[in-house]
């Protein structure tokens, strides 16, 4: 791709089917046959003149420099034939902040392709990755800088991408929803998707095809751009209808998820339709775009929009943090030996200046990791944090009823589970001891349900939806395995459109392991003092019947010592 723009030094609008007005570029003059005003007739152009017209309906910086078209003009009612060249556009008004955005956009569009495409896992993932990737795509075409009937082909091919985009920007919201559309609602939904999606299709790709056949542009003018990107008004609808329904964390994640899909539908309108110019609505919506997909890729990564099994974690962020520094260590100390220190510096001086450096950078340093923790982690870390300090304190617990209630309390509160279940082993089956949210589970299961046998087979975690349980197949079981023994499981339900990420779930295994153990402990001790209290009262028993037997005894002496008297 290239970035530097380059194209005609002035702008069309259609005014109807074969009439358009040149308009003007700021800081690019005009060619001295061409004023502003200046209508061009659209079905005298060749075919090459019409292709570029084309071209210029989606984007004006796409051309080859030096790219030479003839336009037919009517001035006066007399037509004049204007030969103009294609020329560099990078002096026009806020042309740095084209470039720069155009640059930005694109690289967040990259992190987040590349993020959901290797590590998603869902359905909201894939759709997801198949509207970055087909928009990332579609960029690079739009941007290539070619001519004629090639060009024309990049052209079509960029919208046919941006079509395929669209699909997967609906796929992504309507996965990220779940179960809360009914079967009758997602196929109308989808219809009305659809069919938005073939008209968008139809003025987009056949416009142009008319165009150059035959050319009448009534497509190219501007209201069309509104039924191409109308498409995007369905996802959009849908997810504003559903943030009406959603509760607690779900809200969270949706929001997110909406005001950056709000501002980058706003942003897709203004670019197909150039309601504020083709220069200004350029540099409005590449900033647009920088600040949606910044939002897409913060709610991917901290609210988790769509499932990716990737986590960021301290070691991650703060390796990378280190990385900068590294790099920025490296850079201003080569900038310095270069302009300040040359060759004839004493050795002393070549000390001092990289531990000086190393001295600044170092609390540059501490500032990034201080500020990664309270912007990136400050939640996930309080909540594993709360749930570590639990796992060593249950083993204080003086009651099983306690250690239960509490276990599901503080994994509730601070994984954010909506279905937390206890069961412990019994005779011949597993109870279920404590549980909270809706539906239940069941209060018995035997001893030989898969899920159970699973988890005294591996002593791990266990995903429900690999299993056929009574448990279900939604959410993940967590075994109480102590010397070998399944003292029971901890079960917790999966979060609404999210699933637990591998550190959560090790969490969660350590803290069932922490709690096997806490119960395991209070049951021998429960054992010992039922125990003791058997020895107890067999001694106590012991020694009624020793006391009865002597007082029978001396009864008896009594009693024949009365009758001899």
């Amino acid at each position: 791709m290239a970035f530097r723009p380059a194209g005609l030094p002035f702008d069309v609008s259609v005014e109807n089917a074969h009439t358009a007005v040149v308009e003007p570029v700021a800081n690019i003059p005009l060619p001295q046959a061409l004023r502003v005003g200046d209508r061009l007739d659209l079905a005298a152009l060749s075919r090459s003149a019409r292709i570029a017209v084309s071209i210029m309906h989606l984007s004006n910086y796409s051309f080859p420099l030096g790219q030479s078209y003839e336009f037919v003009i009517h001035r006066e009612a007399v037509p004049v034939t204007v030969s103009v060249t294609t020329v560099d556009l990078g002096t026009i008004s806020n042309a740095w902040w084209f470039e720069w955005t155009t640059l930005s956009f694109i690289l967040l569009l990259g992190v987040i392709a590349l993020l959901v495409l290797w590590r998603g896992r869902d359905q909201a993932a894939a759709g997801m990755a198949l509207w970055a990737i087909a928009f990332l795509v579609g960029l690079a075409f739009q941007h290539a800088q070619l001519s004629g009937l090639l060009g024309l082909s990049a052209w079509l091919g960029a919208n046919v991408l941006y079509l395929i985009a669209r699909c997967g920007f609906y796929i992504m919201i309507e996965s990220m929803l779940g179960p809360s559309l009914t079967p009758r609602a997602q196929w109308l939904w989808r219809g009305s998707f659809l069919l938005l999606l073939a008209a968008g299709a139809v003025t987009r790709l056949g416009g142009p095809g008319l165009f150059v056949a035959t050319g009448w542009a009534e497509l190219l003018r501007p209201q069309y751009g509104v039924v191409f990107s109308a498409s995007y008004l369905v996802p959009l609808a849908l997810l504003i209808k559903s943030y009406g329904y959603a509760i607690g964390a779900m809200r969270l994640r949706l929001r997110w998820a909406l005001w950056s899909g709000v501002i980058f539908v706003v942003n897709i309108f203004l670019n197909n339709t150039a309601v504020l110019g083709s220069q200004v609505s350029s540099v409005v919506t590449n900033s647009a775009l920088v600040l949606s997909l910044s939002g897409f890729l913060y709610a991917v990564l901290r609210h988790r929009v769509v499932d990716v099994s990737f986590v960021l974690n301290r070691g991650l962020v703060y390796a990378a943090t280190t990385s900068l520094v590294l790099g920025l260590f490296a850079l201003f100390e080569s900038l310095i030996e270069r302009s300040a220190l040359g060759h004839g510096a004493s050795l002393a001086l070549e000390f001092a200046v990289p531990l000086a450096l190393g001295a600044a950078l170092s609390t540059v340093h501490r500032r990034i990791d201080a500020v990664v923790e309270r912007f990136l982690f400050r939640r996930q870390y309080r909540a594993e944090a709360a749930l570590r300090r639990f796992a060593e304190d249950c083993a204080y617990i003086t009651q099983p009823g306690n250690l239960f209630e509490l276990t599901v309390a503080e994994i509730v509160r601070h994984a954010g589970a909506p279905r937390v279940a206890l069961y412990e082993r019994t005779a011949d089956a597993y109870g279920c001891v404590h549980q909270h949210g809706e539906p239940v589970w069941p209060e018995q299961l035997p001893a030989d349900d898969l899920a159970f046998v699973k988890l005294r087979a591996r002593n791990a975690e266990l995903d429900l939806h690999d299993t056929r349980s009574a448990l279900g197949d939604e959410g993940y079981a967590f075994p109480l395995m102590l010397r070998g023994n399944l003292l029971g499981a901890l079960v917790v339900g999966q979060r609404p459109g999210e699933h637990y990420a591998a550190d959560e779930r090790e969490l969660l295994f350590h803290v069932a392991h922490e709690v096997g153990a806490a119960l395991f402990a209070l049951r021998a001790q429960e054992s010992e003092a039922r125990a003791l209290e058997s020895e107890a009262n067999a001694k106590a028993s012991e020694a009624r019947a020793r006391s009865s037997e002597t007082l029978l005894m001396e009864t008896l002496r009594a009693v024949g010592s009365i009758a001899r008297t």
